[in-house]
């Protein structure tokens, strides 16, 4: 069945103002479909998600009628890319489920005093230039670590379209890491990461999961390096300071080049907000442009979010955007942020230091790191959340409000002292608003 056949049977079950709203701006993308995979074509990102999230099963039930098993897919214009260019790329990102994103360029990243050294060092390797093995770009959650390793895939496929890339995230490996132990096929593993020519894992922090996996990439790193191969990376902190990765891969890792991306300043976050808007077909004047730029912190991803729900209100109600409207959204999420409890603290804490949130409860001694994340979170419930001390001893079954007070100054005196503990806590906090 054709995709035009689909837009007009879509057409025979949807209202008026549906139709009129989204359908109309909706086309079938011919050149790019195949027979298992119909491409449709919208005018931006929230058009797009609208359709993937309302249209996709309707399609499928339309196919159904005809017994067709086919995948279906919703793109921006920007987001198309032309067969001649990749007929022979190994793309091979999240077991083979997506492609990489092609908003994601050197061209279309955002420069600033920020991520200028990390842009430069991506460049670099990604042409082929640089020597140093492996790299790793790191920084808070969404300052563009990602946008960095899908804009290095790109270039090395403009040098060599047939180059066998990997790009995965940590997580997603160790997945396949256990279901292949599970399966008595490490041979597979093996055989797929050590043979590559580029390993580009984003998150590399979670690489922390258990001892004998990290064995498994200290193999894996070792043969990829020996066959001249590129390992590049991503994480959200230095690995000096993820806890419990392993001594010699903490060593690798200070053994090749290693890039921070900063917080940006405020040009940055306004020259980044002028595109995304621009990618997206929205219109904002300077006025509300600014307003965004200083009322939203560091996370870029945070940014879109709010830029993409201002198009989708004005576009579903038919109104301009208004300074108005964003002061009210921006008032919104920041209620939204409040939700938080403090039960959501400790499981953000405890993942991130690989313990159990009933042992942040207890009181376990002799043990720094569970010790650690008490005064976390006492830190982050009293300063973010404004919980009361009596109520944060309780929970943590500490003595008294006299205790919780002290947990909160000795961490406070040591975030003045290490500026790693400033930040580690500060993208713990980042991570707590976006839940």
């Amino acid at each position: 069945m054709e995709g035009y056949e689909i837009i007009e049977k879509l057409k025979e079950i949807i209202n008026n103002e549906e139709h009129n709203k989204y359908i109309n701006k909706i086309i079938f993308d011919n050149q790019n479909s195949t027979t298992n995979n119909l491409i449709f074509i919208t005018d931006n990102i929230f058009i797009a998600n609208w359709a993937r999230r309302n249209y996709t099963e309707k399609i499928m039930q339309i196919l159904k009628k005809h017994n067709n098993n086919t995948k279906i897919e919703f793109k921006t214009k920007t987001q198309i890319i032309s067969k001649s260019n990749t007929t022979k790329k190994k793309y091979i990102i999240e077991n083979n489920q997506n492609f990489i994103n092609p908003e994601y360029s050197f061209e279309n990243f955002i420069l600033g005093e920020c991520n200028k050294f990390a842009y430069g060092v991506a460049k670099e390797v990604a042409t082929q230039k640089a020597k140093w093995n492996p790299l790793l770009i790191y920084g808070n959650t969404g300052l563009g670590k990602t946008h960095l390793l899908n804009a290095i895939c790109h270039e090395i496929y403009k040098k060599n379209p047939n180059a066998n890339i990997i790009f995965i995230t940590a997580e997603t490996m160790f997945n396949e890491y256990r279901y292949r132990i599970t399966k008595k096929t490490m041979d597979h593993f093996r055989e797929r990461f050590r043979k590559c020519d580029y390993l580009i894992i984003d998150d590399v922090q979670f690489l922390a999961n258990t001892d004998k996996f990290q064995e498994e990439f200290f193999n894996t790193f070792n043969e990829i390096i020996k066959n001249n191969g590129k390992i590049i990376m991503s994480s959200d902190k230095a690995p000096k300071l993820i806890d419990k990765l392993e001594k010699r891969l903490k060593s690798r890792f200070d053994g090749g080049m290693m890039a921070k991306i900063e917080s940006p300043e405020l040009e940055t976050k306004i020259n980044i907000i002028k595109q995304k808007c621009s990618l997206n077909g929205i219109n904002l004047n300077l006025e509300i442009i600014n307003l965004l730029a200083t009322s939203i912190q560091d996370n870029i991803r945070e940014i879109e979010g709010i830029i993409i729900s201002l198009y989708g209100r004005t576009y579903i109600y038919n109104t301009p955007i208004t300074i108005e409207i964003v002061k009210n959204i921006i008032k919104e999420r920041e209620l939204e942020k409040n939700n938080i409890n403090f039960d959501d603290i400790i499981k953000i804490v405890a993942v991130e230091y690989n313990i159990k949130p009933n042992e942040i409860k207890t009181k376990t001694r002799g043990k720094k790191i569970i010790s650690k994340s008490r005064k976390i979170v006492a830190y982050i419930a009293r300063e973010e959340l404004k919980i009361t001390f009596p109520y944060i001893a309780s929970e943590l079954n500490l003595k008294d409000h006299s205790a919780v007070s002290k947990q909160i100054k000795s961490i406070t005196q040591e975030m003045q002292k290490d500026n790693n503990l400033k930040n580690e806590i500060q993208n713990l906090i980042s991570k707590l608003k976006k839940k």
